[in-house]
């Protein structure tokens, strides 16, 4: 969501830290608006790819070649290149070649890192996380049919990955810190639901467990449990790449502060991306919502605001469309938060739940098949009050045409 003014071109040296989703974006729109300008791009591989796609890849549902993400044309990509230092006064960016780069606009846009917790035997050869194309080429070379998997987490990437090693041909055990799977994103009930789901296809689910140890060939858990296993994985969430940052002057908390421009606490410095704290809608602060579309907007508004074309970007609304063994889950928002104003209704394999703040739209999670999870989006993005149709919508017997024809007749809805 997001409002722009008009300026005219500025012909000035734009150079981006990071090539995935925010960069490119970002990238594309400097070249509309500025063609005059020279835009380059800081990026530790070779070669930009989609980090969303590794697990289709791995589970073998898409090929190696459709991983890759084009560079826009007229976009210089300085390849191979890790940052390792932001000097605003000098306005240069440093990389572990020893060289610097100039810029008059700067974007950081370096994404985050799996966290990989401190546990002896981390570094063996089959341990894993997925966040690089080269993860998942050495994690293929490892998977035996028959034998176990031990996946340290119980979210979205962690379900992912497990369902694609499974369809690999692989036992699976997910090792949870928590006291359920999905607990991020999921309310208990709807945790319950996907469980079920993981028990009836023959995943274990060990919860309220860490490992805490590797040895060749086995894990070893706090509460003294060992899982044989002949791939080890750890799903434990991500971390925004801030550290090179450090001393730099930029403001970072859990991510890098910016406003509704995207502009830093520094002059001509800009974030956006899984790097980002930005403005969130249902929750009204700045969160970090690492998802590929909120990325993409926010490196488009953030490059107009460098090249001098008003824009705002309004804020975003975390959500979720996956599956899970052919299950549906849609989740946005304060979705898992519970409170007086609860909807929730269950039946044999589904779940729905509407989050309400006196009256208006903050969260869903709907398990099972649904439609139109767009218009539950825009509702909570443009903080509707849906009490007088909360019956329909918490149904899903709510469309965009109801919400278009409700003023005409009232009475006729909900």
């Amino acid at each position: 969501m997001f409002r722009t003014g008009s300026k005219e071109a500025l012909g000035l040296n734009y150079l981006i830290i990071g090539a995935s989703a925010a960069g490119l974006a970002a990238a594309e729109t400097l070249r509309q608006v500025d063609p005059n300008g020279r835009v380059a791009i800081l990026c530790r591989e070779t070669r930009p790819y989609s980090r969303v796609l590794l697990p289709h890849l791995l589970a073998g549902a898409v090929e190696e070649r459709d991983v890759f993400l084009s560079v826009p044309e007229g976009v210089e990509l300085l390849g191979g290149k890790e940052v390792v230092g932001v000097d605003p006064g000098q306005r240069e960016v440093a990389v572990s070649t020893g060289h610097a780069f100039p810029f008059d606009k700067l974007l950081v846009a370096s994404g985050a890192s799996p966290v990989r917790p401190e546990v002896e035997g981390a570094d063996l050869p089959f341990v894993f996380t997925v966040r690089h194309l080269s993860d998942v080429r050495r994690m293929r070379e490892r998977v035996e049919k028959g034998k176990r998997a031990v996946i340290a987490g119980g979210g979205l990437v962690s379900m992912r990955v497990g369902e694609a090693l499974h369809g690999l041909g692989m036992e699976v055990t997910l090792v949870i810190s928590s006291d359920r799977v999905l607990s991020r994103i999921l309310d208990r009930p709807a945790s319950a639901i996907v469980e079920r789901a993981l028990a009836e296809r023959g995943i274990e689910v060990i919860k309220g467990d860490e490992i805490v140890h590797i040895v060749e060939g086995e894990a070893r858990l706090r509460s003294g449990k060992r899982r044989k296993c002949a791939l080890v994985v750890f799903g434990k969430g991500v971390r925004p790449n801030v550290g090179f940052l450090q001393g730099s002057g930029i403001e970072v908390r859990r991510g890098v502060v910016v406003d509704e421009r995207q502009r830093t606490n520094l002059a001509d410095i800009y974030a956006a991306g899984d790097v980002a704290e930005a403005m969130d809608i249902a929750y009204g602060e700045r969160r970090i919502n690492a998802l590929w579309p909120v990325a993409r907007e926010q490196g488009h508004i953030a490059a107009l605001n460098m090249a001098g074309v008003p824009a705002v970007y309004e804020g975003s609304v975390a959500r979720n469309t996956l599956e899970v063994f052919g299950l549906p889950i849609f989740t946005a928002g304060m979705g898992r938060e519970e409170g007086p104003e609860v909807l929730r209704e269950q039946g044999k394999g589904f779940y729905r739940k509407l989050v309400l703040d006196r009256g208006v739209l903050k969260g869903v999670i709907f398990v099972g098949r649904m439609a139109n999870e767009g218009l539950y989006l825009f509702l909570i993005k443009r903080k509707v009050d849906v009490s007088s149709f909360a019956r329909p919508l918490l149904k899903n017997a709510f469309g965009y045409p109801d919400l278009v024809y409700r003023p005409l007749c009232p009475s006729c809805l909900g």
